[in-house]
């Protein structure tokens, strides 16, 4: 089946005014180059006049994304890197621009044409998990079917790039962070610790070593801790809540069960008693996004606005870019009565994920209000 991607790619053969070499390659007029059109075009309107070098590498590096079993793709490769000798480069630094702006989907498109240009190209493999791992964080829904296919996904890149690792150590470094989110901590551990007998990063190398603290307490115990941490994520609070205090009867100082402990009250709606978990958790990690998050939803779901307003500026300096923490912006000025803050804060999470359930439902709800008061 034809990738959607590429409705707008059509095939011509080598025009007879172009000069059947580029450098040392020799044109094949057997081979069609491909070209993208803009989008809407009609085909038949197409004009060959307004051909250019650019259109036909952008129709390659298209093709080089999305259709990976094209025979072409040898000859496209070798086409490209003749005519564009610093297009890796150039790409690359591009990609991580738009991730970085959350304009995910162009992102994934350039580091999907990379690694087609060059399959062996473990930076690419990884840059593009990193993806992945971003628009996972920045995800709401948790339990969703597309939440855990795109986990799954990252899983299955991770265990296939670890098997290259030593080739380029930075997989360990990221691959220890991805399973530490995952709260698998003896694997992180162990990842980290291949960081460290590899990786000359200093930063990097300083980052493992934390790391490895923080996993040391919990890797030979996590069992009962993901077990706790499977149940709060099911909604099965109570249960969770059980087997988590009896983990902190013996592990007082893993800021991560105060948090998992807060997380489950705050879910059976015990804002308070959720409220000083976190609190605890933050005395014992410091400043992290997820733990003045969730202070600021029990302060919020407690009346005290100005101090959520406090806990999520302070997360929001620390990730502007945060979708969770915009959007619960939003929430706090719709308690305020404050409309037309909340609805700027929703376009915001709009404008970095067009796609956001959440932001699209208050908006509307805003709307209606507005409409019908």
């Amino acid at each position: 089946m034809k990738n959607n991607k590429l409705n707008q790619i059509i095939y011509i053969s080598v025009p007879e005014d172009i000069s059947h070499k580029i450098g040392s390659m020799d044109l094949d007029p057997k081979v069609l180059l491909p070209i993208e059109i803009p989008e809407g075009m009609n085909p038949s309107d197409w004009k060959a006049e307004n051909l250019s070098w650019e259109m036909i590498i952008s129709g390659m590096l298209k093709i080089l994304a999305y259709d990976p079993d094209n025979e072409d793709l040898p000859y496209f490769r070798i086409f490209i890197k003749s005519t564009r000798p610093e297009i890796t480069a150039e790409l690359t630094q591009s990609a991580i621009i738009k991730a970085q702006s959350s304009d995910y989907e162009l992102a994934e498109e350039i580091f999907l044409a990379l690694i087609g240009l060059d399959p062996q190209d473990l930076r690419s493999r990884l840059n593009l998990v990193l993806l992945y791992e971003n628009k996972l964080n920045n995800m709401k829904e948790k339990t969703s079917s597309s939440f855990n296919d795109l986990k799954l996904k990252v899983e299955t890149m991770y265990s296939e790039l670890l098997g290259e690792a030593e080739d380029l150590p930075d997989i360990y470094f990221n691959a220890s962070w991805f399973f530490y989110n995952r709260q698998d901590f003896k694997r992180s551990y162990e990842l980290a610790f291949s960081y460290l007998s590899m990786g000359d990063d200093e930063k990097k190398r300083s980052e493992a070593e934390k790391l490895m603290r923080e996993c040391s307490e919990l890797k030979d115990t996590d069992e009962l801790y993901r077990e706790a941490y499977s149940l709060v994520s099911e909604d099965r609070n109570q249960e969770g809540l059980d087997l988590i205090k009896h983990f902190l009867d013996e592990n007082s100082q893993v800021w991560n069960a105060w948090f998992l402990k807060g997380w489950a009250l705050r879910k059976m709606s015990q804002f308070e008693e959720g409220f000083q978990c976190f609190l605890r958790a933050a005395e014992l990690k410091g400043p992290q996004t997820e733990i003045l998050n969730e202070l600021a939803i029990c302060t919020l779901e407690l009346g005290e606005y100005d101090k959520s307003r406090q806990y999520l500026q302070e997360a929001l300096a620390l990730n502007s870019e945060d979708l969770k923490i915009i959007s619960n912006m939003g929430i706090l000025c719709l308690k305020e009565n404050k409309k037309e803050e909340a609805s700027a804060f929703f376009r915001t999470v709009l404008a970095l994920d067009p796609e956001d359930p959440i932001a699209t439902e208050y908006l509307e709800f805003i709307e209606n209000k507005s409409n019908n008061p």
